[in-house]
């Protein structure tokens, strides 16, 4: 067992960034005020990085910020005593390891980062875990006793239960324990030393109003000494505070000098030689100390500790509770009952059917739900609480779009708005090979060369991905059915990159965007307060975040080369994936390239070629219609962008591009059905000195649909000078020092497009048709038509072009017209 001592203090961002277990099973929260989104960030992605299933548990009328993910259970919770449910717990558990942390800070940017919070963290390693372990497993098992959750709550609390009581506990002095109001108020549950009490020291940012809680401490200690140490924006009483502290032989009352928000809870005392704490949860208020949740009191959870002092007012500031200005004080308040008189708690889906809990009096439980067009019946009763069931139909999809919320209407005509919404499936897989994605951005990914190896790692397992084997019962969303399984191989970070989701919100490694620097205190007023609100960003301007171009523009030659290569042996490799791992490829290779990882568009056109002939040759499944069609469509564009940047062109590729093209233009009518939106999320950030700055604002179905009604021979006479093509397949031409010379030229020029008809704009009027060996020539003269075959010119035709003169020919005639000439070159000479 890892010593306990040497964990004291890192708040819960900092454990989950250090990933104590590498392979977790569960990591349980619980928090008072909660943040989801901030949540998603700091947390959420850390436990997917090590395939934990998450679940937090949180006040049901504290929510701050709603979510904006459903893969995980986030679930409202409600005392049924009345009492906040208040406690502040991360777990995180497997069947060979656990890390617990209890603390005073809760779920928010202020109880994670800015304000000053006291946490305890026990690490259980081994073939023993420390008493604390079964003691809090056996609180988590009868927690749902007094209060009202899901049945998922249930179910996850009784899981991290059992992992942490899978090995034995260990029976040693010293360890810290765990109080609860469960049974006993708190303030019972303090030992009382045998010999005189010292000093009695008190740190909290909420009294209650007659300062009762803080009262019955100086009975149950008597101590020779009360220190007291209050936050600026303490919640409280000052004379009834000044009452109470006056009853001290000896006391002092402070405020910390550090402009911080002090919202960590302490009580210590001590006696000549021993020093004990109470640190966690607990306010120093009769809710939280004096009260157990069955008399009204809060769900408290903390820890009793032997422990050297943590309170130090002699390097506070003073303060007279007399005039306590300096403290800017809120005036306690009763809690406030809920105005909430039906709350929906969660709509949870699965792969069957779909679930909602309400919580609500009997007498007003409504009959059943609607959620987003689909009908819940009234299903099960468990008190209060009412579970409904519906099953939808395979089209039914409110998971899709990345929705983490709903309205819930009730047939009592009540709507409630912002219900959280829990893809069940996803929410309890456990992922086979998480990416990197789940904590770290794609151009840091792509930086880092650890990062990219593991990116590419992912890809491979999502290549085991295989549509075609996924068997989907009657009534079941095949959709989600994909998108499960592709979260269950790799996470749902590079599940949203395979479908072009966009992370936009997701913070770089260093969270910059959500974290200031407060380790040292920096002059600004306090953030936060009594009433959690959510914490401000840096005060600094933030570190301009990185791009894909500007770490691409940062390689070394050496780093870049590497990257090509890796990219070029992923797409060689990709050949025979799936169509999930083509998507993810293809939309990698196009953010590769718009990004200018090839400078030469000769380079680049290449590996854009195979991409989009891959996504032609790839089965299509028909839940994933959509994204292929749309990166399909972005990549025919993209490659066409670049065969006309290319300095000189190819044959080769324009031919294998003709070819392409070709076979897309018989599934024009499903390219022309991709949603314009999906699109866009696609082609989102693909603009730059590659693709141009406008590309992501192009009209790629326009675009498409202009690519598909042209040929190689359009791109060819494109190329040429003062040429153009009609809608009867003529090329007209004009300049040139004459119209023979200017038709002769374009024929040269579209020498790989054998017998094409060229015709001049200018007079005298000349048409042609060269193949390679064989030139013709037709002349207007007068009110008649001269023709003229050349044949075997094995050398070409360009210096004649260039004013060389032309043997005579081969054979002379009189047609009636270009065409009937062309008609009858094969006649004698």
């Amino acid at each position: 067992m890892t010593p306990w001592e040497g964990l004291r203090g890192a708040a819960p961002p900092t454990l989950l960034r250090e990933r104590p277990l590498a392979d977790a099973e569960e990591v349980l929260v619980l928090t008072y005020t909660c943040d989801l989104s901030f949540f998603e960030d700091v947390c959420l992605r850390e436990a997917q990085a090590v395939r934990a299933r998450t679940t937090i548990l949180y006040d049901a009328d504290r929510v701050t910020q709603g979510p904006r993910r459903a893969d995980y259970l986030a679930l409202p919770v409600v005392c049924k005593g009345g009492g906040a449910f208040h406690p502040k717990l991360v777990v995180i558990a497997s069947e060979t390891d656990a890390v617990v942390a209890i603390g005073s800070g809760n779920a928010t940017p202020s109880g994670w980062h800015h304000n000053a919070e006291v946490w305890t963290l026990l690490r259980g390693e081994g073939q023993t875990v420390p008493q604390l372990f079964h003691d809090l497993a056996a609180w988590l098992r009868r927690l749902p006793a007094a209060v009202w959750v899901e049945n998922l709550g249930r179910e996850r609390l009784d899981r991290v239960a059992a992992l942490l009581t899978a090995r034995p506990a260990e029976q040693a002095s010293g360890q810290p324990v765990l109080v609860t109001t469960a049974v006993r108020p708190i303030v019972e549950q303090l030992p009382v030393p045998k010999t005189p009490v010292v000093s009695l020291a008190v740190a909290a940012p909420f009294f209650d109003a007659p300062a009762e809680a803080l009262s019955r401490l100086l009975d149950r200690f008597g101590p020779d000494e009360l220190h007291l140490l209050v936050t600026r924006d303490v919640q409280c009483d000052p004379d009834a505070l000044a009452r109470v502290v006056k009853r001290s032989p000896t006391s002092v009352v402070a405020t910390p000098k550090s402009s911080r928000y002090h919202h960590a809870k302490i009580v210590e005392w001590r006696t000549g030689d021993q020093s004990w704490a109470l640190t966690g949860s607990a306010n120093c208020s009769v809710a939280a100390l004096v009260k157990t949740m069955a008399t009204g009191g809060n769900c408290e959870l903390g820890l009793l500790t032997e422990t050297a002092p943590l309170i130090d007012t002699g390097t506070a500031d003073e303060v007279d509770l007399a005039q306590p200005a300096i403290l800017h004080v809120r005036e306690p308040g009763a809690r406030a009952p809920s105005e909430a008189t039906l709350r929906v708690l969660g709509v949870r889906v699965d792969a069957e059917r779909v679930e909602a809990t309400v919580l609500v009096d009997a007498e007003l439980a409504p009959g059943w739900l609607m959620v987003d067009g689909l009908r819940l019946d009234h299903d099960h009763s468990d008190g209060k609480l009412h579970r409904y069931i519906g099953v939808p139909a395979a089209d039914w999809s409110l998971l899709s779009g990345g929705r983490a919320t709903v309205s819930v209407e009730t047939d009592l005509g009540v709507e409630v708005r912002d219900v959280v919404v829990t893809d069940v499936t996803a929410a309890l897989s456990r992922i086979d090979r998480p990416s990197p994605l789940e904590h770290t951005s794609l151009p840091l990914v792509i930086a880092d060369q650890a990062h990219l190896a593991a990116l590419l790692e992912a890809l491979a397992q999502l290549a085991a991905v295989r549509p075609d084997g996924i068997a989907t019962p009657s009534g079941v969303d095949r959709r989600r059915q994909v998108e499960g399984r592709i979260t269950a191989a790799v996470g749902p970070a590079l599940l949203r990159f395979t479908l072009g989701v966009d992370d936009r919100n997701r913070p770089t490694s260093v969270d910059e965007e959500i974290f200031d620097d407060l380790e040292k205190d920096n002059g600004a007023s306090p953030v936060g307060s009594g009433q959690e609100k959510r914490g401000r960003t840096a005060e600094r301007p933030p570190a301009r975040a990185e791009t894909v171009a500007t770490v691409l523009d940062a390689l070394t030659p050496n780093q870049r080369k590497r990257r090509q290569r890796e990219v070029e042996e992923l797409v060689h490799a990709s050949e025979r994936w799936s169509l999930p791992a083509k998507l993810a490829v293809s939309r990698l290779v196009l953010t590769l390239v718009a990004g200018g990882l090839w400078q030469d568009p000769t380079d680049w056109s290449d590996r854009l070629y195979w991409v989009v002939l891959q996504l032609w040759m790839t089965d299509q499944e028909e839940s994933l219609n959509d994204e292929h069609a749309a990166l399909a469509t972005i990549g025919l564009v993209a490659l066409r962008s670049g065969l006309d940047r290319r300095p000189e062109p190819d044959s080769e590729l324009v031919e294998q591009f003709e070819d392409l093209r070709q076979a897309y233009v018989e599934w024009a009518d499903w390219l022309a059905a991709v949603p314009v939106e999906t699109v866009r999320r696609y082609a989102s950030g693909l603009g730059g000195h590659t693709f141009g700055l406008l590309f992501g604002q192009t009209d790629f179905v326009a675009e498409l649909g202009w690519i598909l009604g042209r040929s190689a021979l359009h791109d060819a006479v494109d190329r040429l000078t003062g040429a153009q093509l009609d809608s009867g397949s003529v090329v007209r031409v004009t300049g040139g020092r004459t119209t023979r010379q200017a038709v002769i030229a374009a024929l040269d020029g579209l020498r790989d497009f054998p017998d094409v008809q060229v015709a001049s704009e200018g007079e005298p009027t000349v048409h042609g048709w060269w193949n390679g060996r064989r030139l013709l020539l037709v002349t207007r003269t007068g009110a008649t038509w001269r023709a003229e075959t050349w044949s075997n010119l094995m050398t070409g035709i360009a210096a004649y072009s260039r004013g060389t003169p032309l043997r005579p020919p081969d054979r002379r005639w009189t047609a009636s017209g270009p065409d009937d000439a062309f008609g009858s070159q094969a006649a004698g000479p």
